[in-house]
């Protein structure tokens, strides 16, 4: 779920979303609301006490707060009180893309170390080019910051705009997987990538 207004951003709401089977759910989305600011509304503003409470029925009821949306203080609250993984479902690298979407390095430690999941973004927005090789470099830079078992893919593929590396959707996977084969990772690294990783978790 991205956004909480779904159920209403009501604490007591989470165990619908449970029954539902949801296992990530972002308590924003773009607009801010009474739990959190946003990356690109609000900015400034964390978890309200509302927030805290929202995050502590997530953990409850074994949904992981997915903070791709949320603001920089609110990633940090969600990171400073949660008691277990936190995932970011659908962001890259900021130190390649500077956009707000995106994951500081210590961002994405923060996940890699709450034993969360980061998965890797599609669109050319977010990637900050077209080709497949600037795609290829957000892999490789969560690698080189001990990514190994925390990266994941997240794709962003229902109502983003245009993808990178000429992909079109769910279909053009293979290809990120020949390219990141030709440069010479292992099979078993790919299928964590590709599969196990975020299995892991759920």
């Amino acid at each position: 779920i991205e956004g909480a207004e779904l159920i209403g951003c009501d604490p007591g709401q989470v165990e619908t979303a449970a029954e539902w089977g949801v296992r990530f759910l972002n308590p924003v989305w773009n607009w801010p609301n009474v739990l959190s600011g946003t990356n690109c509304r609000d900015t400034d503003r964390g978890l309200s006490p509302l927030g805290a409470d929202f995050l502590r029925q997530l953990e409850a009821f074994h949904i992981y707060p997915d903070v791709s949306h949320i603001s920089d203080p609110g990633f940090w609250d969600v990171v400073r009180l949660a008691r277990g993984p936190v995932v970011a479902s659908h962001s890259n690298s900021r130190a390649l893309c500077p956009h707000r979407r995106n994951l500081t390095d210590d961002m994405f430690r923060a996940i890699r170390d709450s034993g969360g999941v980061v998965g890797l973004n599609l669109y050319r927005g977010f990637v900050g080019g077209a080709s497949m090789e600037e795609l290829v470099a957000h892999v490789e830079h969560f690698l080189e910051l001990g990514g190994e078992k925390a990266l994941c893919l997240g794709g962003d593929l229902d109502g983003c705009g245009t993808l990178a590396a000429g992909m079109q959707g769910v279909q053009d996977m293979p290809r990120l997987w020949q390219a990141l084969a030709a440069r010479g990772y292992s099979q078993a690294l790919l299928e964590d990538l590709f599969w196990n990783n975020l299995r892991s978790i759920l």
